[in-house]
């Protein structure tokens, strides 16, 4: 659950959130652009929820597993539950709270990945 798939998704949040926080700071909504790759990263994020699933089954190591999916699902979760949130807002605080939850998104990507380390790792 290491190494450069999660590295790529951590990058493409953080860049996203770079992007939503020049949103706010120009006191603009985010524009369909944000959106599309916002889309883009929740794809990165099931291909994550699917890799580590499958993972998870392939691997005989100790940890805790229900945790770690309970992590999986809420990352797969975050995005379309905070886009829902602000879908019809058009001031600069939808971008405020996209740019909340792209920050998120790699800190639970870390947790996944101390998840998957186990209680020795």
């Amino acid at each position: 659950m290491t190494g450069p798939y999660a590295t790529l998704v951590i990058a493409v949040s953080l860049l996203l959130a770079a992007w939503a926080l020049v949103q706010l700071l120009v006191n603009r909504p985010p524009g369909p652009p944000l959106w599309f790759a916002l889309g883009f990263l929740e794809l990165l994020l099931l291909v994550f929820l699917v890799g580590g699933i499958v993972q998870m089954f392939g691997s005989d190591r100790d940890f805790a597993r229900v945790e770690f999916v309970l992590y999986l699902l809420g990352l797969v979760a975050l995005v379309p539950l905070a886009s829902w949130w602000v879908r019809d807002e058009k001031s600069r605080a939808a971008a405020g709270v996209l740019l909340v939850v792209l920050l998120v998104v790699p800190v639970m990507i870390v947790r996944v990945q101390q998840v998957w380390a186990g209680p020795n790792g």
